[in-house]
């Protein structure tokens, strides 16, 4: 298979291929343990994705061997990430969607790296959510936590604990408190929808360790610039959004939830035209 790098990310690198005529993405992942561990974080990634099927899931094509090293296959997505679609496109579809098939599978599947880099927006403008190197059915997101007080073990880490996605992780995981859950994607996806609305990440001009200490406080300001309040963050979205970001994790919303909420939100009055997509990727009515 000829092919060639695609991108490097922090858990791994990316090449771009063609598998029998069709254009792929072969993923290897980066780790720098002995090849038992490797197969393992493979096999793990590979069951959880291997399981998902829903048109806003960047499908599961194998688990090809390619120089000696399994590769996690998928199909190229030409228009690339949601972060960057979003700023020239009109039609990025409902990535929602695929959270809350993800939530409600029996067991829920928890997708637990919410952020614009990993949705992927196919030919059609379909966004899919990619990337499932952390995910975890719920049972197994759980099994480091102690069944008295369902908090972690004394020897997860807070980077161990969210593998450094500061910038959108939930403060009960960032803090070390509890194992990922449903909730907690609830509140990245709280995060991913005033990334998309503003087309800036969380917390930009801020380093991992200051990001901490405002997500402990609840401190985050509303933004207030015209081009996302164009493209529909007004009251009732931010509402929602604060709600996504409520320090308990019982009163978050579920997926379901959320997707009634921004199904009965009324369409942006006027919108930007570099930004008219943001409310359609963020979930809302087409």
């Amino acid at each position: 298979m000829q092919r060639q790098v695609l991108g490097r990310g922090g858990f791994g690198d990316c090449y771009v291929g063609m598998f029998f005529g069709r254009p792929i993405v072969s993923k290897r992942l980066r780790f720098h343990y002995e090849p038992e561990k490797y197969m393992r974080h493979v096999l793990q990634e590979a069951s959880i994705w291997g399981r998902l099927n829903h048109p806003n899931i960047l499908p599961f094509l194998g688990l090809p061997s390619i120089d000696g090293l399994p590769h996690l296959m998928s199909p190229l997505m030409q228009n690339g990430a949601a972060d960057e679609f979003v700023k020239r496109n009109p039609n990025v579809n409902r990535v929602l969607l695929g959270l809350e098939y993800m939530h409600t599978r029996d067991p829920p599947i928890i997708h637990g790296d919410l952020k614009a880099n990993n949705i992927l927006v196919s030919d059609d403008g379909s966004a899919c959510l990619s990337d499932f190197g952390l995910s975890r059915t719920h049972a197994e997101a759980n099994s480091t936590a102690t069944l008295e007080t369902g908090h972690l073990s004394s020897t997860t880490s807070i980077t161990k604990a969210y593998h450094a996605n500061f910038r959108w992780g939930a403060p009960e995981v960032l803090l070390g408190e509890m194992c990922r859950t449903p909730a907690s994607d609830i509140y990245s996806l709280g995060r991913l929808k005033v990334e998309l609305l503003t087309g800036k990440v969380p917390f930009p001009r801020l380093t991992d360790h200051a990001i901490i200490l405002h997500v402990a406080v609840g401190q985050y300001d509303r933004p207030t610039d015209s081009d996302a309040i164009a493209c529909g963050l007004g009251d009732e979205m931010w509402a929602l959004i604060q709600e996504c970001w409520n320090r308990d994790p019982r009163e978050r919303p579920s997926a379901s939830q959320v997707v009634g909420r921004l199904r009965r939100m009324p369409k942006p009055a006027s919108v930007n035209p570099s930004w008219k997509a943001c409310v359609l990727a963020a979930g809302g009515s087409k």
